[in-house]
């Protein structure tokens, strides 16, 4: 990790002592944990939202500890100079230690610590490593444990990511939402099974998409306000040990002013510090999230599929050739996307549940597991979002030809008519189409009008 003719310095801890770039932010422990978990290539600045909210976590210690009486102001000052640069996104290349790790995010954690210790160092004029003038451990981890750090880093950041989730549901349902009253005079026939069904519209299909979406999203704010119980100030087991008395309430309301979010001190930091229930909670929120969105990208594959040996009722925005060797054939590529992204937060969800049950005693080694699959779906799902409503829904068109053709099946027709002209006069209609009349002919030949569907989807068809 060192390249040839870089100025290198030496650290040292328990297990010996080792050299580092000269230039380096991280230290030993992070070279360390960096050379034992050489995993999925995957580093921890690929985790953004976690970076931000640890350094947010910092901030809110070092401003806790100052007032206690437990930290220099300019210590503190640096700390928070500092934790603003990597909320910026800078130094984000120094965040080397793979996602997958042991050590329940200490890896992590103590890449944090270095960092704004050796730029805190670097700000004080003094070199990366004089840790005697800024310690990573006994100043800006004071009064702070991996255990309660990182289990509030993590809840912060979702609280503070779903927003964001819930304004791309809210938009991707108003698009749905749109085209329901863009196709509501079209008649289509519907299906159960995937077997001929009863006539209904195309409006009535695409507004029902549009409110299992806003059922989907209602969901999203409870699930994060769960999140809001916080073990900082707990240290290690819960206990509170290293920590002043007054630290938890002390960091957590320096949190609420730097947040503007509704946190509070957990009822018990014992059972916070290895409780994962909530997080749990909230992964099966955004699975029920993914999965409704995976259902109607199917919906939209089928309706669209064809067009000429399928169903066909729906045109889907091209966006980009389907094959090098059939010219014109555009493929459903954006609900495919859709599909895989609910195939892998499902996966993601059961990761999670596995990572929840498999902690022991007084911890959960596994919560590096649990916050990348958290943060990696509610990114996913928020990125298909907007993706699935911009280059897809607000595009679709109608067939109403093929729409139109596939209501006119006899059977279909007794099915859609009876209830509103009777058995006998249902069944003279759908003789008549199946001899090659047109449905709206029949229906004048029978002394009715067109059917007609009103804007309201709650209204019954009429003539």
């Amino acid at each position: 990790m060192i390249s040839e003719g870089s100025w290198t310095r030496t650290e040292t801890d328990e297990l010996g002592s080792r050299k580092l770039p000269g230039e380096a932010l991280y230290g030993i422990n992070t070279l360390r944990a960096a050379e034992n978990f050489p995993v999925s290539g995957m580093q921890i600045e690929a985790l953004s939202p976690l970076i931000h909210a640890m350094a947010l976590t910092k901030k809110a210690a070092a401003m806790a500890n100052h007032r206690l009486g437990k930290l220099s102001a300019r210590k503190a000052e640096v700390i928070g100079r500092v934790c603003d640069e990597l909320m910026a996104g800078q130094h984000a290349g120094q965040f080397i230690v793979d996602v997958f790790q042991g050590g329940g995010g200490t890896s992590s954690h103590m890449n944090m610590n270095e960092v704004i210790a050796n730029r805190g160092l670097e700000l004080m004029g003094h070199a990366c490593g004089q840790y005697e003038h800024l310690h990573p451990v006994r100043d800006v981890n004071r009064s702070q444990s991996t255990t309660d750090v990182h289990a509030t880093a993590l809840r912060i950041a979702l609280m503070q990511a779903a927003p964001g989730l819930e304004a791309a549901i809210r938009d991707l349902a108003d698009a749905f939402a749109a085209k329901g009253q863009e196709f509501a005079g079209i008649l289509k026939l519907a299906r159960t099974h995937l077997q001929d069904a009863v006539p209904m519209t195309l409006g009535e299909e695409f507004a029902a998409f549009g409110s299992a979406l806003r059922q989907e999203g209602a969901r999203i704010s409870p699930a994060s306000q769960a999140l809001a119980g916080l073990n900082l100030g707990g240290t290690m087991v819960g206990s509170g040990l290293t920590a002043q008395p007054e630290f938890a309430d002390a960091v957590i309301a320096e949190l609420q002013r730097l947040t503007e979010l509704p946190l509070r001190r957990a009822e018990d930091l014992v059972s916070a510090a290895w409780s994962t229930a909530d997080l749990v909670q909230f992964s099966a929120m955004l699975r029920g999230l993914a999965l409704t969105m995976s259902k109607i990208a199917s919906d939209l594959r089928l309706l669209s599929c064809g067009p000429r040996g399928g169903l066909g009722e729906i045109i889907l925005p091209a966006v980009q050739h389907g094959s090098p060797l059939v010219e014109g054939k555009m493929n459903p590529v954006i609900p495919e996307m859709i599909n895989q992204v609910a195939i892998h937060v499902a996966g993601a969800d059961a990761s999670v549940g596995m990572a929840a049950q498999s902690g022991q005693l007084q911890r959960n080694p596994f919560e590096p597991l649990i916050a990348h699959c958290l943060l990696t779906s509610i990114g996913m799902i928020s990125s298909a979002a907007r993706i699935l409503a911009r280059r897809c829904v607000e595009g679709i068109r109608p067939d109403p030809a093929a729409c139109a053709a596939h209501l006119s099946a006899p059977q279909t027709l007794i099915a859609g008519l009876t209830t509103l002209v009777g058995a006998e006069v249902a069944a003279a209609i759908a003789s008549s189409v199946a001899a090659g009349t047109a449905l709206d002919e029949a229906l004048r030949n029978h002394g009715l009008g067109p059917l007609t569907f009103a804007t309201d989807t709650h209204d019954k068809p009429q003539f």
